[in-house]
């Protein structure tokens, strides 16, 4: 992607804005989410594992499709602890639909869908793209913690308080 640049030397890479929707994903909707899932596994983001595992998946979160006009992009997913937290527990980008601004349009939605509600996440430290989203959005870094999944892998833990100032 190309920088514009403005006078007084401020340069950016434009983002094609998208008319992005989300739609809530259904137990027999797992195949679809699986094949997203899995085009964006890597180090720093591991799908679940078979059916049964995609399926828990849906029953234990609320999760959502990306949708770019009529093809799903993405995928973006929370639930809600006893406690009232909220989790955000995935976001996924299909690797060709990246660099569009989606990640951060998606996590805009589902903020203020759960604004009332202190929100956590975890994100790997080098994935610097949702880290940043993740910063720009309110969030802070309250934690590092070594193997957090049991991947080998670090996780930063982020937290966001609500906007009504609730816990």
């Amino acid at each position: 992607m190309s920088w514009v640049c403005e006078g007084g030397g401020k340069c950016y890479t434009p983002l094609k804005i998208i008319s992005m929707k989300l739609k809530k994903v259904q137990l027999d909707d797992w195949e679809l989410l699986r094949t997203l899932e899995e085009a964006s596994a890597t180090k720093m983001y591991a799908p679940c594992e078979g059916e049964e595992g995609y399926k828990k998946y849906i029953e234990e979160s609320t999760v959502y499709f990306i949708m770019d006009k009529k093809n799903a992009v993405g995928t973006i997913s929370y639930e809600i602890q006893k406690d009232g937290k909220c989790v955000i527990n995935g976001l996924t980008v299909k690797p060709e639909h990246r660099s569009r601004g989606i990640a951060r349009q998606a996590m805009e939605y589902l903020l203020n869908e759960i604004d009332d509600r202190e929100i956590e996440l975890v994100v790997h430290p080098e994935n610097i793209p949702a880290l940043l989203i993740y910063l720009h959005l309110g969030f802070i870094i309250t934690k590092w913690e070594d193997n957090h999944f049991g991947d080998g892998e670090p996780r930063l833990h982020l937290k966001k308080k609500s906007r009504k100032g609730r816990s």
